[in-house]
């Protein structure tokens, strides 16, 4: 679609529904491309549907690919703070025609399918972890 156009539909989006911003329109357009080939697997074909689940798991980690530890702050900053955030900017985008969805499809398939800044942080937990061990190990043999 051209850029310019897409921008005119998130600007009417935005005028009736102001709890996200630009940004996480563009953002979940760019996310949901990345899903479907992030979830393809060839004996289900090219065309394959995604369910919300998949789509979500695949949306986070296209957010840690772009933000790393900053996800979970960058993505509040647009408004999205929970699944069923994610899941209100993608049927806006339907509404829009700028996604499609199966009739089988509802908002409610993505809410609280999982805590959002949990799962984003998940990754960036263990290595902290691991790091702390290592501090602990330093800090003691420099008695």
């Amino acid at each position: 679609m051209n850029p310019e156009k897409f921008r005119a539909i998130v600007q009417d989006i935005i005028l009736n529904d102001r709890r996200y911003t630009e940004e996480a329109y563009y953002f979940v357009n760019e996310a949901v491309s990345f899903a479907s080939e992030f979830c393809q697997k060839p004996q289900f074909g090219s065309g394959r549907h995604l369910a919300a689940e998949e789509l979500l798991y695949a949306m986070c980690e296209f957010s840690r690919n772009e933000f790393g530890t900053m996800a979970v702050v960058v993505l509040k900053n647009w408004g999205i703070s929970t699944t069923l955030d994610w899941g209100h900017v993608i049927f806006n985008l339907i509404d829009a025609e700028i996604l499609s969805a199966s009739p089988e499809d509802r908002l409610g398939d993505f809410n609280e399918v999982f805590d959002l800044k949990k799962e984003l942080s998940v990754p960036f937990l263990a290595q902290n972890a691991t790091s702390q061990a290592f501090k602990k190990i330093d800090s003691e043999e420099g008695k």
